[in-house]
C-alpha cells in the first residue's frame, strides 16, 4: 500500500514555532539542518508507518522521536496524518 503524508494545522503550527525558537537560539543554518532532518524522518514513515510504537494514552497515535522532538501521527487507510510535533520536555499527555 502506498501512503501519503498530511499535516494537521496543529502540526504545521508546531513546526513554525519550533523553527522560530530554533532560529533565535541556534541560527538559520542549524535550524535548516534540523528541519531537513525532521522532514526526512517524517518522509521515511511511508516505507513502514507502523514501525514506531503507539502512544499509550492515545492508542490510535504513534510516536516517533526526532532529535529533541516527538512526532505524533495516525495511520489511516493509505495516509499518515501528522498530528503534533512537540518538544520532548513538554507535557506530552496534556498537549495531545
Amino acid at each position: 500500500m502506498t501512503f501519503r503524508i498530511v499535516f494537521r494545522a496543529s502540526a504545521r503550527r508546531d513546526i513554525e514555532v519550533l523553527a522560530g525558537h530554533s532560529e533565535i537560539r541556534w541560527g538559520k543554518r542549524q535550524t535548516r539542518q534540523y528541519l531537513d532532518e525532521l522532514e526526512s524522518n517524517i518522509q521515511q514513515l511511508v516505507d513502514n508507518p507502523l514501525r514506531y510504537p503507539e502512544f499509550e494514552p492515545r492508542p490510535n497515535l504513534r510516536r516517533m522521536n526526532c532529535g529533541r522532538h516527538a512526532v505524533f501521527y495516525a495511520v489511516e487507510e493509505g495516509r499518515i496524518e501528522i498530528v503534533r510535533v512537540l518538544h520532548v520536555a513538554s507535557d506530552l499527555n496534556q498537549l495531545i
